[in-house]
């Protein structure tokens, strides 16, 4: 019994530094002036890009497009409530710029919803406009950002 005991009292912190977080829809800043319309595929990665950071980090909440319609003017202070309001403790803020079809960056943001301090942000860099490479770049960020 005091082994059980001692194993569950080292086990509460870990349980109690689980952090629940707000996954807002990713954003597209296309600046490739490509000619061939790809909203529908650029739509559906960036979806994809939320799912696959979702299932990595495991404790998510997804604020949906819907959802941040309700925040006009869209400012920071609106979304942080949204997230809040979901029950999360980080919100998580995510811009692919695409240059062209081989280079794109992703800018995140993990910010505290209680009061809107950075907890981390990163800038990186991936190769593709392809499925592929998204859900890549998407675990790739993921990993980053879990808590381990």
């Amino acid at each position: 019994m005091r082994l059980f005991l001692a194993l569950l009292l080292t086990l509460m912190p870990l349980a109690a530094a689980a952090q629940l977080v707000a996954i807002l829809p990713v954003k597209l800043l296309d600046t490739s002036h490509e000619a061939r319309d790809q909203r529908a595929d650029h739509d559906r990665r960036l979806a994809l890009m939320a799912e696959v950071i979702a299932a990595e980090l495991g404790d998510t909440v997804a604020i949906t497009p819907e959802d941040v319609a309700t925040c006009q003017p869209e400012t920071t202070e609106c979304l942080l409530a949204l997230a809040r309001d979901k029950g999360a403790d980080q919100a998580l803020f995510i811009v692919t710029q695409k240059t062209s079809t081989l280079i794109l960056q992703m800018f995140a943001n993990l910010v505290d919803v209680q009061t809107g301090a950075p907890i981390l942000s990163r800038n990186l860099n991936f190769r593709g406009d392809n499925d592929d490479s998204w859900r890549r770049a998407a675990r790739f960020l993921a990993r980053d950002i879990r808590p381990d």
